[in-house]
């Protein structure tokens, strides 16, 4: 059993986090208090208790750990009370369908881990979350740049890696980020330095990427660069035809 002051002692500990004022040496303290859940339940007396003091949390999942996603990040439990605030223009424009696909993935995959037969907007959801379940992956250590979110984030959100195996979206990841410093080093610039994701800038992504997989190729040795569409054969009706006539020199 707990204290019946816990309450108070969480609450306690947390209002040792503030702004401090000049005569107090100025800055600020920021808590992060960290909680053990006994089988993922976050419904739980203490982790309930904590979550009502505090401005948002993030649930770290040990079944997503063992799946491999790591961060192991549930995005339906995890919360932010700040939301977009604390983000930049360029990442609020990308990011804002990233939560609700994923959420919907989820569900969806619970669904097709029973064999159940999926229309084709389903379907297609599920593609797109599972690689943005991969586009999300991050090693440990490894820091990203927040111009480099930004794009990633992007090629998902807007379904330029839906042609590419779920397999291989870290490898395009990777390599177009390279081919983005080498190539247009302006556009990561631009981003950094205004916090925006421009028109121009969409436009010039745009061309990147689809220059960019006309030389990727898949482990499986197919190409992910779009299909051009044939062109239709125009009916001999509409055809105009010209005659040319050609007068015979005189002897």
């Amino acid at each position: 059993a707990y204290p019946g002051d816990v309450f108070y002692l969480h609450s306690r500990l947390l209002e040792r986090c503030a702004k401090l004022s000049d005569e107090l040496g100025a800055g600020s303290m920021t808590g992060l208090p960290i909680i053990e859940t006994k089988a993922n339940d976050v419904s739980a007396f203490i982790p309930t208790n904590v979550i009502s003091i505090t401005d948002g949390q993030v649930f770290l999942e040990s079944d997503l750990f063992n799946q491999g996603v790591r961060p192991a990040i549930n995005v339906g439990i995890s919360v932010s009370r700040v939301g977009g605030a604390a983000q930049v223009k360029a990442m609020k424009a990308v990011s804002g369908s990233l939560r609700l696909d994923l959420s919907q993935y989820r569900e969806l995959e619970a669904f097709a881990s029973f064999g159940s037969d999926l229309d084709t907007a389903s379907a297609a959801a599920l593609g797109r979350g599972g690689r943005l379940v991969e586009l999300l992956k991050q090693p440990q250590y490894s820091p990203y740049p927040v111009e480099e979110q930004v794009i990633s984030i992007w090629l998902g959100t807007t379904g330029k890696l839906d042609s590419v195996p779920v397999g291989d979206v870290g490898k395009f990841e990777r390599e177009f980020l390279d081919s983005v410093r080498r190539n247009s080093e302006g556009a990561l610039t631009e981003i950094r330095d205004t916090g925006k994701l421009t028109d121009e800038n969409i436009e010039r992504l745009e061309g990147l990427v689809k220059e960019f997989k006309q030389g990727f190729t898949a482990s499986d040795g197919s190409s992910v660069a779009p299909k051009e569409k044939p062109a239709d054969a125009m009916d001999p009706d509409d055809v105009d035809q010209e005659t040319v006539k050609v007068r015979k020199a005189q002897g």
